[in-house]
């Protein structure tokens, strides 16, 4: 629970490059050369298996079926939103006027280790596979902490006078005092995370709408110093000239989430992904060979998640191909070969009980044509995703913070939406898409059943 407290935790001075020592740097496509050795535990985890994993994960899943070059890793994506991490924490320290240089030299190497370590829990496919391992309860958030705290990466950090502990616990924004501006620079409303991931997804699709200028975002933000309004000490809020860079940040933001995370043909090949792993995990040739890897029914340890990446994956698909299981045979061939399945998109205020009711036929079609309504015909909620474009929520508790951009107006604090039009209006657009899944040669009918339902 977030305590609003004043009280500084003590901290450790955490080592760093010794003068002489050489620099490794890491080229960068989005932010140029980054340098991995300032810290020297940030290299030290960098070289873990576990941190070289994430190599081996696409940070946008199997988007590349839609824009083919989006096959970048969330390795370079943890870099990335490390070096966010620093320029936005060394802009906003250096205008502080309340925090001492030993002590922004303390939390430094937190925030950055943070930042590094934010998606070492991820499964294959990010979100796809979740659904099946420990029976539908796995959470990358619990297993970044497992792998933190139960592998060699909390030897590593113990050697470097950090605590496991509070690295998860930044994570989680379960943090008081000054801790809290890190936590928030790691995971919020606006923070290294998502500037890290608009830049380099929209660069990578080739989109123009996500590029977010980092440094002129940096210069905007500051620390909230005043004991009033109740749970924002010490947090992060926007200065009033910065409103016009907030607008941008929200409008790419939004545009993004329309042009990539949610087009219509991204969210089929997840939607293929998931039921792929469902039949899998049904089936007992499916489940023969999952068991060569991981143990579906039972908790993930961090070594079982070191066996589980987006090519060992590829490895089953092209397995399944072959598959004496009718229903895994074909939707893996589609996957691998990019047979997709068809899309048809509609507001969730046009997805009535009647529309329902109205495609009972494709159903009824689709079974007698041997093809099983479960895997066929889905039905895909595109605002249920983990990850959205701004929304104003009620301010009335301590997390408040975290879930809102708020906006320093002459020494009051107003949420930002209550001084832009702009984000006002994004923030109450419905995003509650409804995707209707189902083999192409059905399209016409499908078009045919939701015209009658809108013509009656």
């Amino acid at each position: 629970m977030v305590r609003n407290s004043d009280r500084r935790i003590k901290l450790n001075d955490v080592p760093t490059r010794k003068s002489g020592d050489k620099e490794t740097l890491v080229m960068d496509p989005i932010h140029g050369f980054i340098d991995i050795s300032q810290y020297p535990v940030l290299k030290e985890i960098i070289e873990t298996p576990y941190f070289q994993r994430l190599r081996r994960l696409y940070q946008l899943g199997l988007a590349s079926t839609v824009y083919p070059n989006a096959t970048h890793s969330r390795f370079a994506h943890s870099l990335g939103v490390m070096h966010t991490f620093l320029i936005l924490f060394d802009s906003i320290t250096r205008r502080s006027s309340s925090l001492p240089q030993k002590r922004i030299k303390q939390l430094r190497p937190l925030g950055a280790v943070a930042a590094l370590l934010h998606d070492v829990g991820h499964g294959p496919f990010s979100h796809a596979s979740e659904h099946i391992l420990e029976n539908g309860n796995f959470d990358h958030e619990a297993m970044t902490r497992n792998v933190i705290l139960n592998t060699e990466i909390s030897k590593i950090l113990e050697k470097n006078k950090i605590k496991p502990q509070l690295i998860c616990d930044i994570l989680r924004y379960e943090v008081s005092g000054d801790l809290r501006f890190v936590s928030l620079l790691v995971s919020s409303e606006l923070d290294a995370d998502r500037l890290d991931y608009l830049m380099r997804d929209s660069f990578f699709t080739g989109v123009n709408y996500g590029q977010i200028e980092v440094q002129r975002i940096a210069n905007t933000l500051q620390l909230w110093e005043k004991s009033s309004p109740t749970g924002f000490k010490w947090t992060l809020v926007v200065s009033l000239k910065g409103l016009s860079a907030i607008e941008d940040y929200v409008i790419g933001r939004y545009l993004m989430y329309e042009g990539v995370y949610f087009h219509k043909v991204t969210r089929s090949t997840e939607s293929l992904l998931k039921i792929i792993f469902e039949r899998a995990s049904k089936t007992a040739v499916g489940r023969k060979s999952l068991e060569k890897y991981v143990n579906i029914t039972k908790p993930v340890m961090p070594e079982t998640l070191l066996k589980l990446d987006d090519t060992v994956c590829f490895g089953l698909f092209n397995e399944w191909k072959n598959s004496r299981d009718a229903v895994l045979k074909d939707l893996s061939n589609r996957l691998i070969n990019r047979d997709l399945l068809s899309v048809i998109q509609l507001s969730s205020t046009k997805y009535t009980p009647l529309t329902i009711k109205r495609l009972q036929p494709l159903k009824n079609m689709l079974r007698d044509s041997r093809y099983d309504p479960d895997y066929y015909f889905i039905e895909d909620m595109a605002g249920k995703s983990p990850y959205g474009i701004y929304k104003v929520r009620e301010i009335d508790d301590e997390k408040s913070a975290k879930d809102h951009i708020m906006l320093n107006n002459n020494g009051t604090l107003q949420e930002v939406s209550e001084r832009s039009t702009i984000i006002r209006t994004l923030s109450d657009y419905d995003s509650n898409i409804v995707n209707l899944i189902f083999p192409h040669e059905y399209l016409p009918k499908v078009k045919q059943l939701l015209t009658d339902k809108l013509n009656s």
